[in-house]
């Protein structure tokens, strides 16, 4: 499915098209999924979910809250600039959804996406204020915030520039800037 609604919008992908690209009939389709809308977010949490583990599992390990913070915003980066399947994943999810009532629950399934990277990013960044590594007046929730709007920054960016343009992002060079502007 994500193979043909970045080829052609969410809007004019037909499940007949989706079918065609998976080798199977469109009854079979509509024997699983109820709809294309359906589908469709079947198919972007599938594909997040494929990639999720290891990209939050950056933030795990011994070292120190923003080093850990620093590796997970690098490799975001790095998996935008040369994974095809996130990069694909990513232009379809935000630019190749045009406006349409089907897809509302998706925004919800959005906004609890968003919910869920705040909540992975605030015990790190609660470890680095605890250690007086945030500066001053930053609280973990609002420096959690500020990465996740950076890496939506990131993703966007991604999504418009063609996989030729995305060797431009210095993954380490833009994790560097991240952290350092939230470190002491």
């Amino acid at each position: 499915m994500l193979v043909v609604v970045a080829r052609q919008g969410y809007t004019a992908t037909r499940l007949e098209d989706v079918a065609a690209q998976a080798l199977v009939t469109r009854g079979a389709l509509y024997h699983h999924f109820r709809s294309k809308a359906e589908l469709f977010a079947a198919a972007v949490a599938a594909r997040w979910g494929e990639l999720a583990g290891e990209i939050f599992g950056l933030l795990d390990g011994p070292q120190a809250p923003l080093d850990r913070l620093e590796r997970f915003v690098a490799g975001y980066v790095e998996r935008v600039s040369t994974d095809a399947r996130f990069r694909e994943l990513l232009e379809v999810v935000v630019l190749r959804t045009e406006a349409d009532l089907d897809l509302e629950p998706g925004l919800v399934d959005k906004q609890q996406a968003v919910g869920a990277w705040l909540e992975a990013l605030v015990p790190v960044l609660d470890d680095a204020y605890a250690a007086h590594a945030l500066r001053p007046g930053l609280e973990a929730r609002a420096a959690a915030a500020d990465v996740v709007i950076v890496l939506n920054g990131v993703t966007v960016t991604a999504a418009l520039a063609g996989a030729e343009d995305t060797g431009l992002m210095d993954a380490a060079r833009i994790a560097r800037t991240v952290v350092g502007g939230l470190a002491r």
